[in-house]
């Protein structure tokens, strides 16, 4: 499996501590049947800014060594959605965003509690330039939660979104459950990703919401909705 969704930088945002604890984490996501990661620190979210890319590259090298290559670390961000997104994209590697393993799609994050006004101009600007906006756990803003029509615009408009296995189980809650269910009902997940932190507080469990997803909804059990396509390995492009 690929992880799209994994903060596994050591420092940088409320993931791991130390290189200690993101050996430890890649490792638990390599034993539930990942072996590929995207490490997705938060960008632009204070107190987690980190705005440059070249650091962020370095500790994707450095992890990628210490875990021998298995699983795979790729390069990405968690973006916490601003007006500017356009902007910021636009500026490249001199800018504070990557696209997901490099590519033209790129995960952001809402507020808990709302969807900023502008998020619906701002994802048309970005599909006009080749942009594909990836929603992380919309099941846990409280807007989608409580009207899944607001996703189903911004998918129209372009966007995928990306539902956490931890709320696929229930771990935060049942109706954060409930949400998540709703959103498979109407067909609007196509990706599931772990959004690990820590092996104790947030571990990767995509094998379990997989499982559970696959027994829920059998007619979901298509190869597309759980898989990426082959990615850029480290020192191939």
């Amino acid at each position: 499996m690929i992880d799209i969704h994994f903060h596994c930088l050591p420092g940088i945002d409320d993931g791991p501590r130390t290189w200690e604890e993101a050996v430890a984490l890649c490792r638990a996501a390599e034993a539930d049947g990942v072996d590929t990661i995207i490490a997705t620190p938060h960008v632009l979210r204070d107190p987690w800014l980190n705005e440059d890319q070249r650091v962020r590259d370095q500790l994707i090298l450095e992890l990628n060594t210490r875990l021998g290559g298995h699983p795979a670390i790729l390069p990405g961000c968690e973006y916490y959605f601003s007006s500017d997104a356009v902007e910021l994209w636009q500026r490249g590697l001199d800018g504070p965003l990557t696209g997901l393993n490099r590519s033209s799609c790129l995960l952001i994050e809402f507020p808990p509690a709302h969807i900023p006004k502008s998020a619906e101009a701002v994802f048309h600007e970005l599909s006009l330039i080749g942009v594909t906006p990836v929603i992380a756990h919309p099941e846990r803003n409280a807007v989608i939660a409580d009207d899944p029509g607001r996703l189903t615009r911004l998918i129209e408009i372009g966007a995928m979104a990306q539902v956490t296995a931890g709320s696929i189980v229930g771990r935060f809650g049942r109706r954060v459950q409930s949400a998540c269910d709703e959103l498979f009902e109407r067909g609007l997940v196509r990706f599931i990703a772990s959004d690990a932190h820590s092996v104790e507080g947030r571990p990767p469990e995509l094998a379990a919401a997989t499982r559970l997803v696959r027994q829920k909804w059998p007619s979901l059990s298509e190869p597309s909705i759980f898989e990426q396509p082959d990615p850029v390995r480290p020192g191939e492009g």
